[in-house]
């Protein structure tokens, strides 16, 4: 046989062998670049406890709704000393969803909260491979999440930031520093007329402290600007990353006309006994029953305020509780952690192997259990839908996205006319998001 000939036979039987039709063939080859870091959000959570509390405010009812009702998993409890090292107080899974910080002193002032929180972001990020972060701070733990964010205008790494029941502009409870310094002055340098009477009052009022002092750093640093407190004057005039989205949790409770619960109460006489010299408005003033409302919106810090267009990022969420229940009854704060609407980055078509496959790359704070499903030939369609066990993380050069890989089972692939697709992306949150394709 000679050589011409046999090289004819070859492709003849090569042709004969090849079962990959020609509209399958056109098609560029699937190159996956995905990376699944065991997480099941492109973005991990992480959870800033409040003046005087610990970490573990967090677990129970308000950490049931990441782990059961979405499946998250827990990275762990996180604590940073000044010099910036971290250790894990409570281990938890290497491939995580979520944490929780411990602040080393819990009446600490706001900025080394701030700096805490820098080393802990930068763990979280190191461990998960994500770029940013979605950051949840109760209380105090707010206002350490907008320091860091001041402090790192131009690289934060963060998504989002909700604060819960925050005093963004301070509290009227914070008065009790000045009454506490200015009570210890007076016992010590006071006159002799003076000096016992306030000795007297200053043990009354450190009788009346619980596990947060009255003159630490965290009580000055809360202080209302016209209270004269300094710190919150500065952060509010300092410049916030618009690149984040901002959501305020409100706690909104009528203290005066609602029948108080035995919490509400507490809370109630908390405020009276804390704003010695005060007006009855800041005791009845709308809010938690320790915050104002409107000291709990971000966006009337005066930053925002300047320049209406800054407040193009912001939303606000209302709770019928007071501060100390904020955690324990809703799950609203949880929910507003990762509701959004999905948006879709990418929709092609690839040839994996032999096989046609759809590919539809999207942004979701839950991609793991979004339905991503393609419907086509219009009305009676062959509808075909995503494994969501194989929706994988991807990191690109703008971020994160999810990957979802949809083989065209069903289709005659020889057939001349051009498919017509919708493809469709739901959320877990029923939220949507659509495009076509013609393939």
């Amino acid at each position: 046989m000679t050589r011409p000939i046999l090289l004819a036979l070859l492709a003849i039987i090569g042709v004969g062998c090849t079962s990959v039709p020609d509209r399958i063939a056109r098609l560029p080859k699937l190159r996956q670049s995905c990376l699944s870091f065991g997480m099941k959000v492109p973005y991990p959570i992480i959870l800033l406890h409040g003046l005087g509390q610990k970490a573990d405010v967090w677990h129970g009812p308000a950490t049931e709704y990441f782990r059961k009702d979405l499946g998250l998993t827990y990275g762990g409890e996180l604590a940073a000393d000044r010099k910036g090292n971290i250790r894990r107080v409570i281990a938890g899974s290497g491939q995580a969803d979520f944490f929780t910080v411990a602040f080393s002193n819990s009446s600490d002032s706001i900025n080394a909260w701030r700096d805490e929180l820098e080393a802990c972001i930068t763990e979280v990020r190191r461990t998960t491979g994500a770029d940013r972060v979605i950051l949840v701070g109760y209380s105090m733990g707010g206002l350490a999440a907008r320091a860091y964010l001041c402090k790192r205008l131009t690289d934060h790494n963060v998504k989002r930031l909700i604060t819960i029941g925050t005093p963004h502009l301070g509290s009227a409870m914070a008065k009790i520093w000045d009454v506490t310094t200015d009570l210890a002055d007076c016992a010590r340098n006071g006159s002799v007329l003076t000096k016992t009477p306030c000795e007297l009052a200053l043990s009354a009022v450190r009788k009346a402290q619980d596990d947060v002092p009255f003159d630490s750093w965290a009580v000055r640093d809360l202080r209302r600007p016209e209270d004269g407190g300094e710190y919150l004057r500065r952060l509010g005039k300092m410049a916030h990353p618009l690149d984040v989205e901002y959501i305020s949790v409100i706690g909104k409770v009528d203290l005066v006309n609602n029948t108080l619960s035995k919490g509400a109460a507490q809370e109630l006489v908390r405020k009276v006994l804390s704003v010695i010299g005060g007006s009855i408005d800041d005791i009845f003033d709308t809010g938690d029953g320790v915050v104002s409302a409107r000291s709990q919106n971000m966006m009337n810090i005066e930053w925002f305020n300047l320049d209406a267009s800054r407040r193009r990022t912001s939303r606000v969420v209302e709770l019928a509780s007071v501060h100390t229940h904020h955690l324990s009854t809703s799950s609203d704060v949880q929910r507003v952690a990762l509701e959004e609407k999905p948006e879709l980055r990418g929709v092609f078509l690839a040839r994996d192997g032999d096989q046609a496959v759809l590919v539809v790359d999207f942004v979701d704070h839950i991609p793991g259990i979004c339905e991503v499903s393609v419907s086509v030939g219009g009305s009676g369609s062959l509808l075909l839908k995503a494994n969501p066990k194989d929706i994988r993380l991807c990191p690109q050069e703008d971020g994160i996205v999810a990957r979802a890989v949809i083989p065209m089972d069903g289709l005659d692939v020889t057939a001349i006319a051009p498919y017509r697709m919708k493809i469709t992306l739901t959320n877990s949150f029923g939220y949507k998001a659509t495009t076509s394709l013609e393939w």
